[in-house]
């Protein structure tokens, strides 16, 4: 019996096997297609919906066990959201959609490409509009981004799929040309935070230099990873907020993924244009809550700072695990941070709020609105209709335009000289 090569693909020889964190984040691909096109289908006067799934780490599509990898689950998602787009739009008495989607399956690796192309003909899902690449994400990029402008003209609607396995094969700056040249692309990204943090000494800097950190943040790193104390809860702080700020996005989640089999974790990072993707993403994590990890606070600024007050509590002993128990905890703590929020603003349109907060904290919109009971039935805050004739009694029936009001007719646990700048 031939020898399995981990994650490569050989034409009548064994399946490689895959851990259940990765099912899990296959889950989670599929699962954000179907809602991604279900969402953009909602308008009734919509006729044509054109985008682009790159998926530029393919593999060979097939697992052990018969298990799905992303071509086929990709493949699976269209179509399974397509049947359900027809019905909702039949019930509705809206005209039918057409779906102009294109795919894109990008695998460097020439036994693996071959295996892939044969895997897509033997489940019939090669067409007219899927394109297998054998070659690298990077040399083809820009030819990839030219087809999407040309198909979307105005958005550039599309979603890159990039799981990778390490960390150099999607860069940074790659995604940031993705985000610079596509008004409306999203990217979900595999980053293997552990392995990096292992890799990296003083001898090799130029990985860091290449993400976009300063000379000053890769001497902080080597200086920490040379200390007996070392923690990679001082190093995965800097890390993470190098890649957001460098990519631009102006939604994104940066949580974990935990491994069944190895104590390493990688980042599942998914950047966007559109605060109700970013929203849907985080669902998601809340419903896979066995295998998602945030690791840092509850509420606001969920990854602080970089302090030695920080090392026990943000990556090593606070496991924050998307259950019920970590529901409570996050409410607890907008509840307080929130109306320190209003106050600052006077007024503030529950839209403009909670744009300001969602890439600070692991909670839905549905939480952040949740957060705001306490407040809105002690009459700390109002909150009223964008025209302010009607008032919401209830947290779930706030609407995005609503205006939350500061009324301060209960006293903040906030220091004096805060209340009196």
């Amino acid at each position: 019996m031939a020898k399995v090569e981990k994650y490569k693909w050989h034409i009548d020889e064994d399946l490689p096997s895959i851990d259940d964190h990765s099912i899990i984040k296959l889950d989670i691909i599929e699962r954000y297609i179907e809602i991604y096109l279900s969402y953009l289908s909602k308008n009734c006067f919509y006729r044509n919906l054109k985008f682009t799934i790159v998926d530029g780490f393919s593999g060979g599509g097939l697992y052990k066990n018969n298990i799905f990898g992303s071509p086929i689950r990709i493949k699976n998602a269209i179509e399974n959201a397509k049947k359900i787009i027809a019905y909702e739009r039949e019930i509705n008495k809206c005209p039918p959609l057409t779906f102009n989607i294109d795919f894109k399956f990008i695998e460097k690796n020439k036994n693996t490409y071959n295996f892939l192309t044969k895997t897509l003909n033997d489940f019939n899902l090669c067409c007219d509009k899927t394109t297998c690449i054998n070659g690298k994400f990077t040399t083809h990029i820009d030819t990839i981004i030219n087809d999407i402008k040309s198909k979307s003209k105005k958005n550039g609607r599309s979603i890159f799929i990039l799981d990778q396995y390490g960390y150099k094969d999607a860069p940074i700056p790659i995604i940031r040309k993705i985000f610079l040249s596509l008004k409306k692309a999203e990217v979900i990204l595999t980053f293997s935070i552990d392995s990096l943090i292992d890799y990296l000494t003083e001898n090799n800097p130029k990985v860091l230099q290449n993400m976009g950190l300063t000379k000053e943040e890769c001497e902080r790193i080597f200086d920490e990873k040379a200390d007996n104390d070392f923690s990679r809860s001082t190093i995965q702080p800097i890390l993470y907020k190098t890649i957001v700020n460098q990519v631009g996005a102006p939604f994104y989640t940066p949580f974990f993924i935990k491994s069944d089999t190895s104590n390493r974790a990688y980042w599942l990072f998914h950047f966007s244009t559109h605060p109700t993707a970013r929203d849907e993403m985080v669902k998601l994590h809340w419903e896979k809550q066995n295998t998602f990890i945030h690791y840092g606070k509850e509420g606001l600024n969920m990854l602080i700072g970089y302090g030695s007050s920080s090392r026990e509590n943000l990556f090593n002993n606070h496991a924050y695990k998307f259950d019920d128990f970590a529901k409570e905890k996050s409410i607890h703590s907008l509840s307080s941070e929130l109306p320190k929020l209003i106050y600052n603003y006077k007024e503030v349109s529950f839209e403009n709020l909670k744009n300001s907060i969602l890439n600070e904290t692991p909670a839905t919109v549905d939480i952040i609105k949740e957060s705001l009971a306490d407040a809105m039935e002690c009459g700390e805050i109002v909150i009223k209709s964008q025209d302010k004739v009607s008032k919401r009694m209830k947290y779930n029936s706030i609407k995005k335009d609503d205006i939350l009001i500061w009324t301060g007719q209960r006293q903040l646990s906030l220091p004096f000289d805060f209340l009196t700048k």
